[in-house]
């Protein structure tokens, strides 16, 4: 804190730390967290731990996965080291790189999502045994609406990834706090007239004010960005499928896991899914306001040195960050644990949301709790491989344990109910970084001897 007042005192630094550091991620992230509280607010005096949140939770999942797998792959493994290494050498370079990228990735989501929509009545009761008759047609609906957004968001998370390399890290942060604003909206004004279908309304709205902000700066004449059609078969988008491909398999078991935990807690007591839901909700509060912004805010940093070759100051930046890390999210994880039922009384108490659900939601985060410096550090060793352009050991690491961790939830699930999602997730998650950890000098010292 002290470093940061004194940056803050220097000359010119104020609009640096504002705009261009991991402190303006960490701003942002706290604005937008702000409004997901106030939406989770909202929500919990509306409709409470009810099926009717259970069903709107549950339409999320298929839409997040298509993202994730078929263009977060892409964006998150290859998007940053590439760019800027063509971004260094020329900015037409780059732009021509992401120009591509769309392209492929919003005509890809199309024609996935057409697939999605057609064939979905076919095979949702087995994403959501638990749900039945009405409830089930709801869910349908709401999933079918919702596949809109992929196709926005991977506009978006594009835009977002250019003005990540370019060190623009607070529009890029500034998004989700409107999107959550859209679905606050769609909550208070939409649903009074729609119904649940209101509830999607509000989240498309959202997530167009999440896009529009991102492209808004790359189009200042600073930038001189423009959205061109390009579907070419370059060098950079076979490399980019080379390395998205391990991703995509980590992506993909990520978003089965998500589904799987959706699943289980449809077959517990009424509200299990919004009980697990808003529990990580809050649980991923300090992962994204101090865990994610610390990584990536050191991605272009490590992608730069790696590209470099300056593997000791590669080593030095991580090792920093990687501590940063470690001590902000331990710190907060112990006070989200002492002060966890105080803070769901405080801002999700009344209305529809009783004592009851209070203590189950409370219980839950607490065990969620353990998952905060665990996780934060997973995103910290995943951007460092991806830096040294190494996807496959994170993907596989990855999948082998969400494949334990679904199968110790299921298993737990009959004898301690939701609880077992977030034992699971947590426990596992303390050795999947056990071996990160254990690679990740190897690998290091292997690209050194490559020089």
């Amino acid at each position: 804190m002290f470093k940061f007042l004194k940056q803050l005192r220097e000359p010119g630094n104020f609009k640096t730390l504002l705009f261009h550091s991991s402190w303006s991620l960490t701003l942002t992230a706290g604005i937008s967290y702000s409004f997901g509280l106030l939406r989770d607010r909202i929500f919990a005096h509306e409709f409470g731990l009810s099926r009717t949140l259970d069903i709107y939770n549950a339409a999320f999942v298929i839409p997040d996965m298509m993202l994730g797998v078929l263009v977060g792959t892409a964006l998150s493994a290859a998007f940053v080291p590439i760019f800027t290494k063509l971004y260094d050498e020329k900015k037409e370079l780059g732009y021509k790189y992401a120009h591509q990228i769309i392209s492929w990735g919003v005509g890809v989501i199309l024609v996935v999502g057409l697939i999605v929509g057609i064939f979905l009545p076919h095979f949702a009761h087995l994403l959501v045994p638990g749900f039945e008759g009405e409830d089930l047609q709801k869910y349908i609906l709401l999933t079918r609406v919702m596949l809109i957004s992929p196709i926005l968001f991977t506009l978006s998370n594009a835009y977002g990834r250019i003005l990540i390399s370019v060190r623009e890290f607070f529009w890029w942060g500034l998004s989700p706090a409107l999107y959550n604003i859209g679905i606050i909206f769609g909550v208070l004004f939409l649903v009074p007239k729609f119904g649940i279908v209101g509830l999607v309304m509000g989240t498309l709205a959202g997530v167009l004010l999440h896009l529009f902000n991102r492209l808004r700066p790359l189009l200042t004449k600073k930038y001189h960005f423009k959205n061109d059609l390009d579907f070419s078969y370059s060098p950079e988008i076979k490399e980019t499928i080379k390395l998205m491909l391990p991703k995509m398999l980590q992506y993909g078991m990520w978003f089965v896991m998500l589904l799987a935990f959706t699943s289980i807690a449809s077959e517990l007591p009424e509200g299990s899914v919004a009980a697990y839901n808003y529990a990580r909700n809050f649980q991923s509060l300090p992962v994204s306001l101090l865990g994610i912004a610390i990584a990536m805010a050191m991605y272009p940093t490590l992608s730069h040195d790696a590209g470099k070759g300056n593997y000791e100051k590669f080593r030095r930046d991580f090792s920093r960050n990687r501590t940063k890390s470690l001590v902000y999210t331990t710190l907060a994880a112990i006070a989200l644990v002492l002060l966890s039922k105080f803070v769901i009384g405080l801002l999700l108490g009344g209305g529809e949301f009783g004592q009851s659900d209070i203590d189950l939601l409370a219980g839950v985060l607490i065990v969620y709790c353990f998952a905060i410096p665990l996780e934060s550090m997973m995103h910290a060793y995943h951007r460092a491989f991806y830096s040294l352009k190494n996807t496959i050991i994170p993907a596989f690491l990855h999948t082998a344990i969400i494949i334990i961790t679904i199968f110790t939830a299921k298993t737990l699930a009959p004898i301690i109910g939701v609880y077992a999602i977030p034992a699971s997730f947590g426990g596992w998650l303390f050795v999947q970084i056990l071996v990160l950890a254990v690679v990740y000098p190897v690998l290091l010292k292997k690209r050194e001897l490559e020089l």
